[in-house]
């Protein structure tokens, strides 16, 4: 199969709504039609009609007594990768609601328009669709009736799931965008989960008790079969190349001894397993406590089979491992992640350094130091492997103009003494982990465990020349502390992003200093960090007017002498990444940060951090010592991220060289 914090930051995909004439002569009122809905060839079908539920049905709903599993049933598209995710997600209410509002329906109110959201590299996005459905007309009773073409509820009156494979179907392009997938990919949309694709291969026991596990941690799972033709059923009921999803895992004690069984769901809603354990089948009659029985008949494509006959019978896993935001909501994971995500680029001659390590430019690639602390509960085994995963994920990738890029990770060994790893260490190191480059994925994920200790993340793109933006996500088991990775957290108290205010209580705290025109100057500006820092990071040095000087003009690029709204958090997001960082290195006093621990710092930041400007920025911005206070740090870095940015500007085929006139070198030496 070919892939194809209350209030969350939206990208919202909105169509143009016009006031084309309802289908329904009872509206008041034209509903909505989206005319940017894309129209593709697998609607390019001999009489088909599109139809508004009210068209469709009496008296449609949104919803009938509650979203479940068993309102997703395939029709003719061959996305049962997308439904079992779906189904996977049905099992947990509080997860569906993020993706299907539950406010909406054909009562009061409506207008033919509804929405959807999907997780798209680390935030949500809206998507708005109408409710035009395509059918095809069918005789009944000497009746023209319609029935749905792509996916239905078993409820005939109830459309949430139609319409859920519209919105996701806009959101990818059309309808046959989701012609053939993996469940991977709409479980990381609808969940903004990291997912782990494997094989089922090992002993029985072990893939059951990882299943377990994994089902206990909050994570869906879905399954396939990889032998046969497209979705032809083998003797025992199993279709190939189709998603199943693993619904629940059982242990169940029989007169004959204990059995493994993992409940399996297939999007169709019929054609299911026949083998032992199938639904009515003689194995529930020898289970011994009548309650742990599942002995129903019912056509509705769940059933379970021994973790045996699973084995035989599926070949790949897709494991989604949710957030910990997801995991609250759902409030079922007994065995929860810590976890952590953090955002850069992939910079021609800055931070991209091709995927060869002992190439000249593979130092220059991000760094990331993940630490990995032994579990409260692993005393008598003290170097016990530590779980962990982590994902590099190519942000944008389908909307690259000069064609695929290729993604690329690998874990080092590192330790308190080095932080960051330069041309001759690496050259000479050895990766103990590798995935990628990758061809046709968005992500690369290495799911693995390693002894407690300090390792090394370099996420890299295939070619020195290669540009992009990424987002790394780490997955750790819990240890004594929640130091997943030293470069942006730390166990002593530093600053969480979690812990930073929201993009509301920003707006609300910048329009407290601003003027009426909504700007601030520098003494508001100091007004304004000094507010935030003192209430989100107490033990943060604040600010001193002259360096709050610095960080407009860092920002100012128009000598304007304040800053609007969106300037300021552009510069309050710099400065939150920045904190973290700085946090993160720091050793023994929390309001500076050594020399040597700069270019580590620096390199965070997405900057080439050489001797050359490690010795600048320390003689420009530390102490005697060559120590950097923290609001020293943040000057300093913000100046380079803003000297870094024009430079770039002004030299857009990246040749190194720029040209300025008299005006252009006043404004960058004497203001920026």
């Amino acid at each position: 199969m070919d892939p194809p914090p209350a209030k969350r930051l939206k990208a919202t995909i909105t169509p143009n709504e016009n006031s084309a004439s309802s289908s329904s002569s009872s509206s008041i009122l034209p509903l909505f039609e989206d005319n940017t809905f894309p129209q593709d060839e697998a609607l390019q079908i001999e009489g088909i009609k599109w139809k508004r539920p009210k068209e469709i049905c009496e008296c449609p709903h949104f919803i009938v007594d509650g979203a479940t599993r068993m309102d997703v049933c395939q029709g003719n598209l061959s996305n049962c990768w997308f439904l079992s995710a779906v189904a996977c997600l049905s099992l947990y209410p509080q997860l569906l609601e993020q993706v299907v509002p539950m406010d909406q329906d054909f009562g009061d109110g409506y207008n033919g328009k509804f929405r959807f959201q999907f997780w798209q590299y680390g935030q949500w996005v809206e998507v708005v669709v109408d409710d035009l459905l395509p059918t095809v007309p069918v005789q009944k009773n000497g009746k023209t009736q319609y029935d749905l073409l792509f996916v239905h509820s078993q409820d005939k009156d109830e459309f949430w799931s139609s319409l859920l494979e519209k919105a996701y179907a806009k959101l990818k392009g059309g309808y046959s965008t989701l012609q053939m997938g993996f469940a991977g990919e709409a479980l990381e949309d609808m969940t903004g989960g990291v997912v782990q694709s494997c094989d089922t291969s090992g002993t029985s026991s072990e893939l059951w008790s990882h299943l377990h596990n994994m089902l206990q941690r909050g994570a869906l799972i879905c399954c396939g079969n990889t032998q046969g033709e497209i979705e032809t059923s083998n003797l025992m009921g199993i279709l190939s190349y189709h998603m199943y999803s693993v619904t629940g895992a059982r242990e169940v004690q029989t007169l004959h001894g204990s059995a493994s069984l993992l409940r399996i769901r297939n999007p169709w809603g019929h054609t299911e397993w026949i083998g032992p354990w199938r639904d009515g089948g003689p194995e529930w009659q020898s289970v011994r406590d009548p309650q742990e029985s599942d002995n129903v008949i019912l056509e509705d494509g769940e059933f379970w089979m021994d973790i045996e006959d699973f084995q035989k019978n599926f070949h790949f896993l897709e494991i989604c491992h949710l957030g910990p935001q997801s995991i609250v909501q759902i409030g079922a994971a007994s065995k929860p992640w810590e976890y952590a995500t953090y955002e850069g680029r992939w910079v021609k001659g800055l931070s991209a350094g091709g995927s060869c390590p002992t190439s000249d430019f593979y130092w220059m690639n991000p760094q990331f130091s993940l630490t990995l602390e032994g579990s409260n509960d692993d005393i008598s085994e003290p170097q016990a492997s530590c779980s962990f995963i982590v994902s590099v994920m190519q942000k944008h990738q389908r909307l690259r103009r000069t064609g695929h890029v290729r993604v690329a990770c690998r874990i080092f060994q590192g330790d308190d003494a080095h932080v960051y790893l330069f041309q001759d260490a690496l050259r000479s190191a050895q990766p103990l982990l590798s995935a990628g480059p990758c061809d046709n994925h968005r992500e690369v994920v290495l799911c693995s465990s390693l002894p407690p200790g300090r390792y090394i993340i370099i996420p890299s793109l295939e070619k020195e020349s290669d540009e992009g933006e990424f987002l790394i996500r780490v997955l750790t088991e819990k240890g004594d502390g929640s130091r997943q990775m030293e470069s942006k957290a730390n166990s002593s108290g530093a600053p969480a992003p979690s812990t930073f205010p929201t993009e509301d209580q920003c707006l609300r705290r910048f329009l407290q200093f601003a003027n009426v025109d909504g700007r601030v100057n520098n003494l508001q500006l100091h007004s304004l960090l000094t507010s935030l820092l003192k209430e989100f990071v107490p033990l943060m040095p604040k600010f001193p007017l002259e360096v709050c000087r610095s960080l407009m003009a860092s920002m100012d690029i128009s000598a304007a002498g304040s800053l609007d709204l969106e300037q300021f958090y552009i510069l309050w997001k710099k400065i939150i990444a920045g904190t973290c960082i700085f946090s993160a290195l720091h050793k023994e006093k929390i309001d500076r940060i050594a020399g040597d621990q700069l270019a580590a710092a620096l390199q965070s930041a997405g900057l080439p951090a050489d001797d050359f400007l490690v010795r600048l920025a320390q003689v420009r911005y530390g102490d005697p010592d060559g120590f950097l206070s923290y609001p020293d740090f943040i000057c300093c870095l913000l100046k380079l991220q803003s000297l870094t940015e024009k430079f770039q500007a002004a030299d857009p085929t990246g040749s190194g060289e720029v040209t300025l006139n008299y005006r252009q070198w006043l404004l960058l030496a004497v203001f920026s």
